[in-house]
């Protein structure tokens, strides 16, 4: 019996076209002509259909998530293809910007297309069916969300402990006045960066903590950057990069010899400029590593219906700039 390895090798293509063709997806036209006579000289197609009817599996994971487009959540996604692709499954993207009136459509949509088990990324308390994700007869893993669900995994990056270890060195080196410049606390991540703050400086009575919330946007990293700097603090903290960008270029456009002297911390997408940079502390998210995490844990459960043991890992952030770390 031919696999899909060998089709995929036949015909040209990745595992994954293969199996995107053999779920109905479209691909260019040239690939899906090779995939065809790979298909048809190795008599795959009708093994792949016995397989699924006989298993009721559609070889497809559905990805839930907040938005498409942010950066954490495209390279989180890459990796989860990889895998995935790798073990001859496809995945469905379904986005719903923010709208959490919309996740139930958009989960309906999913479930329309008999995914094999579901990935959420959901960072918001506010969704009013987060229990639905329970009651599901497929595997579900959620990214970053605040509720455990029975039945379902979760996987969580410690961002408390990263902001807590970036302030906490920052009070080692002797700063008295730390600006901490916050996301909207409507999210969950963006409360677990503002607490980890919060618990750094609570036991450190002669330490004040100033605080500016921004709404993701590099304008308001500007202005939250100017407002505390004026309040005289020594050292940052920024916990998004758009608004570590928008801090950035008030500090270069202002002139205030104050802005020279600030300790700077903040997230960044990519570890390569950070281990080039000695003058600042930057915060990055291991999303390759979180990518493959999902995907492996949700493998397992999807391969093996019986068990019912909930998951719940933790990843750490990496930290650049922190001497001796």
């Amino acid at each position: 019996m031919s696999s899909i390895r060998e089709v995929a090798k036949l015909a040209g293509v990745s595992v994954g076209s293969v199996s995107r063709y053999l779920n109905g997806q479209q691909l260019k036209a040239a690939n899906m002509e090779k995939i065809a006579a790979a298909v048809k000289e190795l008599d795959y197609k009708e093994n792949i259909i016995a397989k699924g009817l006989k298993n009721n599996r559609s070889f497809s994971v559905g990805l839930l998530m907040n938005s498409i487009s942010s950066q954490f959540g495209a390279e989180t996604v890459s990796a989860i293809e990889g895998v995935m692709e790798e073990n001859g499954y496809s995945i469905l993207l379904s986005g719903f910007k923010g709208d959490v009136s919309m996740v139930d459509k958009k989960l309906d949509y999913l479930m329309q297309h008999a995914v094999d088990g579901l990935i959420v990324f959901m960072s918001e308390q506010d969704w009013d069916g987060m229990e639905r994700l329970a009651e599901l007869d497929i595997p579900v893993l959620t990214i970053n969300s605040p509720a455990q669900l029975p039945g379902v995994d979760r996987i969580r990056v410690e961002d408390r402990k990263s902001v807590n270890e970036v302030v906490t060195y920052f009070i080692e080196a002797g700063h008295r006045k730390i600006g901490i410049l916050a996301a909207p606390q409507n999210d969950f991540v963006a409360r677990e960066r503002l607490a980890g703050a919060e618990n750094a400086t609570a036991a450190h009575p002669e330490v004040q903590l100033l605080t500016a919330v921004g709404d993701y946007s590099r304008s308001s990293g500007y202005k939250g950057a100017q407002e505390l700097l004026a309040e005289g603090i020594t050292a940052l903290l920024v916990t998004n990069y758009n608004m570590a960008m928008g801090a950035l270029e008030y500090l270069q456009a202002s002139g205030d010899p104050r802005g020279s002297q600030l300790l700077l911390a903040h997230y960044d997408y990519t570890s390569e400029m950070a281990k080039l940079r000695n003058d600042r502390i930057i915060i990055k998210a291991p999303t390759k590593k979180i990518g493959k995490l999902c995907a492996e844990r949700l493998l397992v459960r999807m391969n093996d219906t019986s068990l019912t043991e909930t998951a719940s890992l933790s990843v750490e952030n990496e930290i650049f700039g922190i001497p001796g770390r």
